[in-house]
């Protein structure tokens, strides 16, 4: 699957979630997000999160100041959210499945959005 210039959003309402942990030997764990969501490799230096106290149900504000965020506001501006969002995380050059919308956690959850293209400039 060619992922090359695809970028996956997720939006939801906690922090510790997308936590990475190591064992002795170095080699990492993967967090709760990535088993939730039955990821494949991606490069975790290709990845953008933002968490913050406050909560929005705009989706401009909420992909405001992230790479390309002018691209990704454009392809997603359509998108309803029917309830406010205070954490993101962006994956880029990897295009997820889909195949898991949503994923509880403790009393909150996480809503995969959707893919989109973006251009490098």
């Amino acid at each position: 699957m060619d992922t090359m210039n695809n970028v996956s959003l997720w939006f939801g309402n906690f922090d510790k979630y997308f936590e990475i942990k190591y064992t002795a030997d170095g080699d990492s764990i993967a967090s709760l997000f990535e088993k939730d969501f039955s990821l494949g490799y991606y490069d975790r230096d290709l990845v953008e999160k933002f968490w913050s106290g406050d909560s929005s149900d705009d989706i401009t504000i909420l992909l405001e100041d992230f790479s390309y965020d002018d691209q990704l506001i454009e392809q997603f501006k359509d998108v309803q959210i029917d309830e406010p969002y205070n954490a993101v995380i962006l994956i880029y050059d990897y295009k997820y499945d889909g195949k898991i919308k949503i994923s509880n956690y403790k009393n909150d959850k996480l809503n995969f959005i959707g893919s989109a293209r973006y251009n490098k400039e």
